[in-house]
């Protein structure tokens, strides 16, 4: 099995590996290549120097204001098509004509050509001075069963800003996919997204002839929208990997740890995969048993004078000094939210954090559980939270309060009482208000909490273990382990049926409860309408593909899912997610 997942690694990085060689050679000459910062590590997947010099590329330069950079007359720039990146560009060209250099210059997008961008190439006058190309890289290969495309803007472009400009990117990684690997027979899905990138996908393929290699067929593509499960995005990550992530952030498969940590004069990049033998026995760990596992790792690799490329004092001592406290401050954040029960004390706890001015990200992460698991919150209690915080943490918080309501994530429930259709006067507005804050106090005091469409979702797909469920969180048997026994990821709960049956046939009455469209068996047979499933498990190559971000705790999650039915789980994404990524990106930039 590792064998195949490698072969199709392989096989993925050299397909976007080719792309871009067939772009650099059809530049004839020497040549500079001027990289978009936030395409440096994707490029690291793809190709090393040694290769790009192979296609006449004399130096490699980071995209920055002022000149041109480089010495010779090509200049070759690798971006993701920004106002802000095409902006620089314009000005580096401006420059060199200024001076009458015989510079030429091509534009490489990632993975396609703006219109928004050609605009600003026009308004600057540099539009014909400059030729436009187009790399859509499709998958990058994080590990040898996790491939993102590595687009964090996903998320705020197609869910908030209602943009369809990454569709097409997600449809395109879907047909190099089929490419490599033949036509996916049987696919099963949930959301607006996922709808739209699978009617892309057989577009293009019906318009596309293209010979498929089948290195390593897939018989299952579940393809899911972040949209259908926002709590596991919110929890705390109790993997080792996922901690991580919360509290370092991991970006494009690696990881910096500072100065505090490391205990050095100078902050170490790590990369973070399967090839590193101690990490892999890790990562996936609930990470209380990471202390024990780490101290017997290393007495064992002392033993054996063996190294490996992360640091086991550094990372024991982080664990057992930085980590330990780090997971008592969070672990409260899921404690009586999700049942839906105790609700004013969950509101006096959040209360709590949010005016001992806990950091913004677990203030509001409590805030959006509630509201969650609530379908909203009372209006009182949304107001007087939302008041709270912006007095704590300031106004310029106002647009992310805004941007929460607009997702859906933390809003107010519809008034208990409707207004009036007909035109009333003053004093009736007064009773209707007074009358309505009433309902709301009394449904507050009596701890009445709303039978939402969560705790529905919750129940139907038995989502949160029961309290006489019994969890082992160092050697886990069920997924809920990767949140510390609270919940189930969503998008393991269907995966899971998909790995067992073959079919999401017994949960399609469960799947109208989640947002966006279902899509079951959707090349199933014309004449019968049903696709008969997979009856070995072992034979399975179930691909899950989360379009808006995945969090590690659901790639821990898949993978236990994957070991317990002895099937392969690949996990594709547009890129990587946790409560405090995403709050960051709604938030200002220099929210502390």
């Amino acid at each position: 099995m590792t064998s195949k997942l490698n072969l199709l690694s392989t096989i993925i990085k050299q397909a976007s590996a080719d792309k871009l060689f067939n772009l650099l050679n059809s530049i004839d000459g020497r040549k500079d290549l001027i990289l978009d910062k936030e395409l440096i590590c994707s490029l690291d997947y793809i190709a090393s120097f040694s290769q790009l010099k192979t296609c006449k590329v004399e130096k490699v330069f980071k995209l920055e204001p002022g000149a041109a950079p480089g010495g010779t007359d090509k200049c070759v720039y690798l971006i993701k098509p920004t106002i802000e990146n095409t902006k620089i560009i314009a000005d580096h060209i401006n420059a060199s004509r200024s001076i009458d250099s015989n510079k030429k210059f091509w534009i490489i997008n990632v993975p396609r050509k703006l219109f928004t961008c050609e605009t600003v190439l026009e308004r600057e006058g540099v539009y014909g001075h400059v030729r436009q190309m187009e790399l859509p890289l499709g998958f990058l290969c994080i590990d040898k069963d996790l491939f993102s495309l590595e687009l964090p803007d996903f998320f705020n472009s197609f869910y908030l800003e209602g943009n369809l400009t990454y569709v097409h990117t997600a449809a395109m990684a879907l047909v190099q996919l089929c490419k490599i690997c033949g036509p996916l027979p049987k696919i099963f899905g949930q959301g607006k997204c996922a709808k739209m990138v699978i009617d892309l996908m057989n577009l293009i393929m019906k318009e596309t002839n293209f010979d498929s290699g089948g290195s390593d067929k897939l018989s299952h593509l579940v393809i899911l929208d972040r949209d259908i499960d926002y709590v596991s995005v919110f929890l705390s990550q109790l993997t080792y990997e996922g901690m991580l992530d919360e509290f370092f952030g991991i970006n494009s498969g690696r990881i910096i740890f500072p100065k505090e940590v490391t205990a050095k004069d100078e902050s170490i990049k790590v990369v973070l995969n399967s090839s590193d033998v101690v990490y892999n026995e890790i990562r996936n760990n609930y990470f209380a048993s990471v202390f024990s596992l780490l101290r017997d790792k290393a007495k064992e690799l002392q033993a054996k004078s063996e190294t490996s490329s992360m640091s086991i004092g550094d990372i024991k001592k982080f664990v057992t000094q930085e980590m330990k406290n780090i997971r008592q401050q969070h672990t409260s954040l899921s404690l009586h939210i999700l049942d839906g029960q105790n609700l004013r004390e969950c509101l006096t706890y959040t209360e709590d954090v949010v005016n001992k001015q806990d950091t913004y990200s677990s203030a509001l992460r409590l805030m959006c559980l509630l509201s969650i698991s609530q379908d909203g919150l009372l209006s009182a209690d949304y107001e007087s939270l939302a008041t709270q915080f912006r007095q704590s943490y300031g106004c310029k918080y106002v647009s992310t309060l805004f941007k929460l309501q607009k997702l859906g994530l933390l809003m107010e429930q519809a008034p208990l009482l409707p207004p009036s259709t007909i035109r009333s006067s003053k004093i009736t507005e007064v009773a209707t208000n007074k009358a309505t804050k009433i309902a709301e106090k009394v449904a507050t005091a009596v701890a009445f909490p709303k039978y939402s469409s969560f705790r529905a979702i919750s129940k139907k797909f038995n989502l949160i273990p029961s309290e006489e469920q019994s969890i082992d969180l160092k050697n886990p048997t069920d997924m809920s382990y990767v949140f510390g026994g609270t919940y189930v990821p969503l998008v393991g709960r269907i995966t899971e049926q998909i790995v067992v049956h073959g079919t999401l046939k017994n949960l399609e009455e469960n799947m109208k409860l989640l947002p966006g469209s279902t899509l079951i068996n959707y090349k199933a047979d014309k004449e019968t309408g049903y696709v008969i499933p997979t009856k070995d498990i072992a034979s399975k190559t179930v691909f899950v593909y989360v379009l808006g971000g995945i969090t590690f705790a659901e790639v821990a999650a898949l993978r236990l899912l994957g070991q317990l039915h002895g099937c392969k789980i690949l996990i594709g994404t547009t890129s990587f997610i946790s409560g405090k990524s995403l709050l960051k990106t709604l938030s200002p930039v220099d929210g502390s």
